[in-house]
């Protein structure tokens, strides 16, 4: 559980800070930024949960590539929602600040697979 809880506040802190490095300094694209993370990866922690148990899906390489693209979509929705900037623009923020906080994660907890 901690390593959950060490996971969470990494992910806000690296999707927030690339964020305002990428030069959406609004704070209602920050503070949306950081909103939907503790929306989604609960959602995504709880799933890889289950499926620990119920094994609804084989978790490789390919499955968390998919997740994770299932994520970006899901969050590039809620940002486009929440400060009502263009889908693409969205899309490319979710993209870039999910596959670091990825990378990130995967380096720092090498475990995952």
């Amino acid at each position: 559980m901690n390593n959950y809880f060490l996971a969470l506040i990494l992910t806000i802190i690296i999707e927030v800070f690339i964020t305002y490095i990428l030069g959406f300094k609004n704070k209602k694209i920050l503070i949306a930024v950081f909103f939907i993370n503790l929306i989604t990866h609960p959602l995504l922690s709880y799933f890889l949960w289950i499926n620990s148990f119920f094994y609804l899906v084989l978790i490789n390489y390919i499955s968390i590539i998919n997740l994770e693209i299932l994520i970006v979509i899901i969050e590039s929705i809620l940002l486009q929602f929440a400060t009502r900037k263009s889908y693409l623009s969205m899309l490319k923020l979710s993209l870039i600040i999910n596959a670091t906080s990825f990378f990130v994660g995967l380096l720092l907890f090498k475990n995952i697979f």
